[in-house]
């Protein structure tokens, strides 16, 4: 894990869509590096694993009224993500 890109991403807090994994410089290179498992049209969020040390990474869409944006954040451990997609996940607060 300490040569995965996830390693300074992790660092968050992820308490709030301000301190998740945003702009696409980070966002990308996560992405680029993990495999998407499962994706959820109605709730507009993917379900991603990274293929170096298997973080599962949920994107989500936030809509601040003017524009909306994607970012990252961990998904809950769960035993299995994606049914948390499909019945459980939701976004993060936007503050």
């Amino acid at each position: 894990m300490d040569t995965c890109v996830c390693r300074d991403a992790l660092r968050h807090s992820f308490a709030t869509v301000r301190e998740a994994v945003v702009g696409a410089q980070d966002m990308d290179v996560i992405i680029a590096n993990s495999e998407l498992l499962a994706q959820s049209d109605e709730k507009w969020m993917r379900l991603y694993r990274c293929r170096t040390c298997g973080t599962e990474w949920a994107e989500a869409c936030y809509s601040s009224g003017h524009m909306d944006f994607y970012y990252l954040f961990p998904a809950p451990p769960s035993g299995d993500s994606v049914r948390w997609l499909h019945e459980e996940a939701a976004g993060l607060p936007p503050s």
